[in-house]
């Protein structure tokens, strides 16, 4: 099931950009107040360990925190909603409630669980320039929709919730496991984890623009030309989706395509009308090289410029 992700999402990043990023500042400014966040948030052994990470990056990691703290942007709240009108009818969004505290140990364990598959891959440097403001340690973080049950008259809904593991939101990623079922985790559940927040953590960076496409990178693609199929686009180096593409989108994509796929998964051979990640470096894809040789560039730019290769998060996650 979670080697379906890897299948592009391009769209929806090209929506997300529309937001704008956010300054790591010692007061934080959150929304249009005044609200301020201060670490520790509690006497906990595990609060000296969120202090040091701050001190650090200065970034806060959160297990207390608002409705505002967490779904809040410029264009409007994010939080899946109960309509006042329609009777169980729950808008498209997501849900994260606050990590479980009623044991020190849980806590104690996401921390460990979230250095492991997610801060442990990257260098300092890289986790001080592209890490969110914010951190939502969460108990459970849920995408949420409504779906028909009835089709009536009237219409009736029943709400659906999916256990997403991680989210990124404006200036804050919310991630789950702040539970006792970090202390149970399987391998399985380990490594889709990993693929997750560490795609939604490409996802955050992109959003807020802090990566851009190299010259090189965007000069072996001849972006003023209309693609008419995923073949051609395949031909010219692009992996996403060829409808309104852009160097920012692609550079997005092969970002992705690393740190969710191992390279077996990038080198295995798939039909070329095809749009996923699966086989972008087989020959029946890149016909001509130029996937292969954008992907070299975009790699070898994190682990030259961040000392940070991407495709070793992938070879752990995608499998």
């Amino acid at each position: 099931m979670y080697k379906n992700l890897c299948i592009s999402l391009s769209i929806l990043l090209s929506m997300l950009l529309l937001f704008q990023s956010c300054k790591k500042e010692a007061a934080l400014v959150a929304s249009d107040q005044n609200i301020g966040y201060t670490v520790p948030q509690g006497n906990h052994p595990y609060d000296k360990t969120i202090v040091d990470f701050y001190s650090k990056y200065g970034v806060y990691l959160l297990y207390k925190f608002s409705d505002k703290d967490t779904y809040w942007t410029p264009l409007g709240w994010k939080n899946s909603v109960l309509s006042t009108t329609t009777a169980n009818f729950w808008s498209t969004g997501y849900l994260a409630t606050q990590a479980d505290t009623t044991s020190s140990d849980y806590i104690t364990r996401q921390l460990v669980v979230l250095n492991k598959l997610w801060f442990g891959f990257y260098s300092d440097k890289f986790l001080k320039q592209f890490l969110p403001v914010k951190i939502m340690l969460c108990n459970t973080v849920d995408s949420v929709y409504s779906k028909v049950v009835s089709f009536g008259p009237p219409i009736t809904y029943a709400r659906v919730d999916t256990y997403v593991g991680a989210w990124y939101n404006y200036d804050n990623l919310c991630v789950g496991y702040g539970n006792s079922s970090a202390a149970t985790m399987a391998q399985k559940d380990s490594i889709a984890f990993a693929k997750k927040v560490n795609f939604i953590f490409m996802q955050s960076i992109i959003t807020r623009n802090l990566s851009a496409p190299t010259a090189d990178f965007t000069a072996i693609t001849n972006y003023g030309v209309t693609y008419t199929s995923t073949a051609t686009a395949y031909t010219a180096g692009i992996i996403a989706p060829y409808s309104g593409v852009t160097s920012q989108l692609d550079w997005a994509q092969y970002m992705q395509a690393m740190v969710t796929c191992t390279e077996a998964t990038l080198n295995k051979s798939q039909a070329n009308t095809i749009s996923s990640f699966t086989g972008i470096l087989n020959v029946t894809k890149d016909t001509n090289g130029k996937i292969r040789q954008r992907y070299n560039i975009v790699r070898n730019y994190f682990i030259n410029n961040y000392g940070v290769d991407l495709q070793a998060i992938g070879n752990y996650a995608g499998r």
